[in-house]
């Protein structure tokens, strides 16, 4: 199981550098990538409802270094296989030069299954570097689409900020990576329980930056609506949720951000659905709603991974299916939108009740009401009109939107979780439903006022500073010595 565990991880970076050497393996060796990845979680309890013992894997024991695969990982790992998998199979279809983007599609896939298995500080600081730079060459490709064929300078710009944004916060991450081998002498994760409060908010800001929570996920929402729809797929679907779920995998060795991660978790749910019900576009509606989702992925970890293949199944549905016109939008668009709003019967609602069910009674209240938001969006966007700019699929759907909608449709189907079905979730979760179809249905009717954030990159790099501040003073405010 080691053997295979390395060579699992290896794999993507070493076909990566394949597909040039050998043109013929350029799809090929992304779908065979994706589907070892699928099997690998599935061979690990990645499936809801099931369950596998631990793997953990020491590979440099005096510094620390671990990986460690779990149920609640795999049940991510899960979602990168079948979202890289899909979206594979659109490459020869919508790009051009799709060798090159097979080959970052790799980078991505394999980083950010690094991440997420990572145990300790200096692995995730590696791989979330990695992962930010394929990332930006993903999203600014100049031969990205077969309609646009040249790169713009606002996409070559919003590339850039990404970017920007990414190694600012790392380069504070890193900082208190290091602080954290001064004082234990080891980057593993158990270091976090002794760390100094300066040395636990450069970390923590870093991965709020990265996994778009709070205030700190400015970024995402122009990114998000300036990239190619099948780029965001990825984007939507994994890579965002890297970094939220290496903070869950932190709050678990260090009791000060466990006390902190459920005001961060509302505090992000609360300002992603405000703006998203401020918004009009179902692109922008949809981005601001990742923010907000972001709150619900590390409200409880140790069910982020199965809430993060919820979403990272439905959300690329929603973006996908709101940019397309043919007969298999509607099926994307309500199977995605009913995913996230938590339809009984559904993977999205059986991942929102277990995740809520564990939750402090005004943290999972306020939750419910955020659910109603959600919802709320999920009729706005059904209720949008076509897009004037399709993904070029207008008449005729292609064979690769019914594989999309079977794979990823097909997961949000899974609702077989008999602890998620209790009276009380079944009863929260019909409210928020009613409620956020109403909401809906009259939100769309009544004169909305333009309201937007300053989202340029000198106002993303000042909430991060911002951030910063409010961390260094929660945190100092702990009495470490009496946590436990």
């Amino acid at each position: 199981m080691i053997e295979l565990t390395l060579v699992w991880v290896a794999l993507p970076f070493l076909l990566a550098f394949a597909t040039y050497l050998v043109p013929a393996l350029t799809r090929p060796s992304a779908i065979a990538m994706a589907a070892l990845t699928v099997v690998y979680a599935v061979q690990h309890g990645g499936l809801p409802a099931a369950t596998a013992l631990p793997v953990e894997l020491k590979l440099l024991d005096h510094f620390g270094v671990t990986l460690r695969i779990d149920a609640n990982v795999a049940s991510m790992l899960l979602a990168h296989g079948l979202v890289t998998l899909v979206v594979a199979l659109y490459l020869d279809q919508r790009f051009v030069g799709s060798r090159f983007l097979a080959m970052q599609l790799l980078i991505v896939h394999g980083s950010a299954n690094a991440v997420i298995i990572s145990a300790d500080l200096i692995s995730v600081y590696v791989a979330l570097e990695v992962l930010s730079v394929g990332v930006f060459l993903l999203l600014t490709y100049g031969r990205r689409a077969e309609h646009q064929p040249r790169v713009g300078d606002r996409q070559l710009w919003v590339g850039l900020r990404y970017l920007f944004m990414s190694n600012v916060a790392m380069l504070f991450y890193l900082m208190g990576t290091v602080l954290v081998y001064v004082r234990t002498g080891s980057f593993a994760m158990s270091g976090l329980a002794a760390a100094t409060p300066t040395a636990l908010a450069l970390i923590t800001l870093g991965l709020l930056a990265k996994g778009a929570i709070f205030v700190a996920g400015l970024w995402l929402p122009l990114t998000y609506i300036s990239g190619d729809r099948v780029i965001v797929a990825v984007l939507s679907g994994f890579t965002t949720k890297a970094g939220a779920m290496a903070m869950a995998r932190c709050s678990e060795a260090s009791p000060v951000l466990a006390q902190w991660l459920p005001y961060l978790s509302a505090g992000s749910a609360v300002f992603g659905i405000a703006f998203a019900l401020m918004s009009k576009t179902p692109q922008r509606l949809l981005a601001w709603s990742s923010v907000s989702q972001m709150g619900f992925v590390i409200a409880a970890p140790q069910w982020a991974g199965l809430y993060g293949l919820a979403h990272g199944l439905a959300k690329p549905l929603l973006f996908i299916g709101a940019a397309v016109e043919n007969r298999w939008r509607w099926p994307m668009l309500i199977l995605g939108a009913a995913s996230l709003a938590g339809v009984p019967g559904g993977l999205g609602y059986g991942a929102k009740a277990l995740s809520l069910s564990g939750l402090t009674p005004w943290h999972e209240w306020l939750l419910t009401l955020v659910t109603i938001g959600t919802t709320c969006v999920g009729v706005r966007v059904l209720l949008a009109p076509s897009p004037q700019e399709t993904m070029g699929i207008t008449g005729k759907a292609g064979w690769q939107d019914k594989v999309a909608l079977l794979i990823w449709g097909g997961g949000l189907l899974w609702g077989w979780l008999p602890a998620a079905y209790s009276a009380d979730s079944l009863l929260k979760a019909l409210l928020s439903l009613s409620l956020g179809i109403l909401l809906g249905w009259f939100w769309e009717r009544v004169p909305q006022p333009q309201w937007r954030l300053d989202e340029g990159v000198e106002a993303v790099i000042g909430v991060l500073s911002l951030v910063l501040v409010l961390m260094l003073v929660l945190f100092a405010g702990v009495n470490h010595v009496a946590l436990p």
